[in-house]
């Protein structure tokens, strides 16, 4: 157990970190015991990273700290995706740190979560700096681009940049949620961009519980969601209307479920039985 010592030098640690208190964070580094001083250096850059606090950042690699290869539930890793700073991830990336070399259990990956913000200027940056847009997702698996499309600040402006650096849209459902959303802007975007109309897989949070039982290609959600934009638009561009779901239910048995009588008249007249 720490004595009240520790905990009370711990405490003033922790305030002159907060505070940027830069030249008192030395002066007690310097009188910690040498075998103290490596893993002391950790902990000022957890902590300093979780303040946004860049000097002292900056001051800790200069002692020679580095970023623990640690590539799951890094600590520094989870600070710098907490902290939401780009003046942060500038330090970290200058230092060396590769951003495609760490994940977390709790964040899932920086990419991820600033896309769910709509933290624009870091996701740019991360971009630039080499974050790879096809080797990302997010907490519970959520994939960068629909948090993109449905966190709190959406912005298309990220599938925008995601796409200038790379983003293949392999395996991705973000087209799928926008066409069960019915936004049309960002559907139109992704499949003018290549997204596979026969990709079949789930976006939403916990697919097992919420409608586990009906994944379905772009064109099956949007007819289940009674969606009829974005099923004349899908129908235009050649989309399956043969798909069938895991348990054989047709686009025609989704589209009336969604109760939509102009989209079930659509698919009818595409040839579609049920």
């Amino acid at each position: 157990m720490p004595s009240s010592t520790e905990e009370r030098l711990s405490a003033q640690l922790d305030e002159d970190i907060t505070k940027g208190n830069l030249h008192s964070i030395k002066d007690f580094y310097e009188s910690a015991e040498p075998e103290k001083q490596s893993s002391l250096l950790t902990g000022i850059a957890e902590r300093a990273a979780a303040k946004a606090q860049v000097d002292i950042l900056n001051w800790v690699f200069s002692e020679g700290f580095q970023v623990a290869a640690e590539p799951l539930n890094n600590e520094i890793y989870h600070q710098a995706c907490f902290a939401h700073s780009l003046a942060v991830w500038k330090v970290l990336v200058k230092n060396g740190v590769d951003l495609n070399g760490y994940h977390s259990e709790f964040v899932g990956d920086a990419l991820s979560l600033e896309a769910y913000y709509g933290n624009i200027e870091i996701i740019r940056f991360l971009l630039e700096n080499g974050q790879d847009p096809n080797d990302a997702w997010g907490y519970n698996d959520y994939e960068p681009g629909v948090c993109a499309l449905i966190g709190e600040n959406p912005s298309m402006e990220i599938l925008h940049l995601m796409l200038q650096h790379g983003w293949r849209q392999q395996e991705s459902a973000t087209h799928i949620a926008a066409a069960e959303l019915g936004n049309m802007e960002v559907l139109k975007l992704l499949v003018e961009h290549g997204a596979d109309l026969e990709e079949a897989g789930p976006w939403w949070f916990n697919p097992a519980v919420i409608e586990g039982d009906k994944w379905g290609t772009a064109l099956y959600r949007a007819a289940y969601k009674g969606q009829r934009e974005p099923v004349t638009y899908l129908l235009d561009k050649g989309a399956n209307i043969q798909f069938k779901d895991k348990k054989g239910r047709s686009i025609l048995w989704a589209a009336k479920q969604g109760r939509n009588e102009e989209v079930i008249d659509l698919l009818e007249f595409a040839g579609l039985k049920e």
